[in-house]
């Protein structure tokens, strides 16, 4: 046999050894995510969410004696749309699923507290959102809002945070995660990211954008980022 005849011989014998690898690193490939699937929930990416929430209701008291018959500031939609959005969510995505897994009573208590509690916060939003169109009594309106919604998310943090990272997986927490944004209409979806990762954290920005598929990356520094600043939404109109 001439050497070129070996070379045609050996071809597919190559062909077959890398088909084999490449099965061998997909299977791996599938293992990893599967084995990373059963790990706890990481809720680093809510944790932003209620940080972004805190910002933004202290950047409306800063504002709210400015706001007296004015305008509401653009950036008051953007924190009453989302606390709308991530609330409905968490009742009728996340609870449920949470609430399956639960065996002790008082774990159940404190899960069903958060339903209790969002009931309170969206009647405070409400008023702060009547107040900011009447322009009438919204620094007592913000101030209402500013308590209650802390006072929730510092008790959702202590009580129900461990309880997600306990008895959901990150299967589970990115199903959530991949629920919440369905319901959030495309067009909002990227003011969503830029809103919430407007002057975060180093943690909360990292956790934001390990959800985020690495070309958006790129599309948010250089196109988001600088745009959603450019608007200045508390600033009183």
């Amino acid at each position: 046999m001439t050497k070129r005849h070996w070379l045609y011989a050996l071809i597919p014998l190559a062909a077959g050894v890398a088909a084999g690898i490449l099965r061998r690193i997909r299977r791996t490939q599938a293992a990893a995510i599967d084995k990373d699937d059963e790990r706890p929930a990481d809720v680093g990416f809510m944790r932003a969410i209620h940080d972004a929430s805190r910002r933004d209701v202290a950047r409306l008291l800063d504002l709210a004696p400015q706001l007296e018959g004015r305008r509401p500031p653009k950036g008051w939609a953007t924190l009453r749309d989302t606390l709308h959005y991530h609330h409905a969510a968490e009742d009728t995505d996340l609870w449920p699923v949470l609430r399956e897994r639960l065996t002790d009573l008082a774990d159940v208590a404190a899960v069903d507290r958060m339903v209790e509690e969002h009931r309170e916060l969206e009647a405070a939003v409400d008023a702060t959102d009547d107040a900011l169109e009447r322009g009438q009594g919204v620094a007592a309106a913000a101030q209402h809002l500013d308590r209650v919604l802390r006072q929730h998310l510092d008790h959702e943090e202590t009580a129900v945070f461990p309880l997600l990272e306990t008895h959901l997986t990150r299967r589970d927490w990115r199903h959530f995660l991949e629920t919440e944004r369905d319901k959030r209409p495309a067009r909002e979806r990227p003011e969503f990211v830029a809103w919430v990762l407007d002057d975060a954290s180093d943690d909360d920005a990292a956790a934001v954008l390990a959800e985020l598929p690495k070309p958006a990356h790129l599309v948010y520094r250089l196109v988001l980022r600088p745009r959603y600043a450019a608007q200045h939404r508390w600033r009183a109109a």
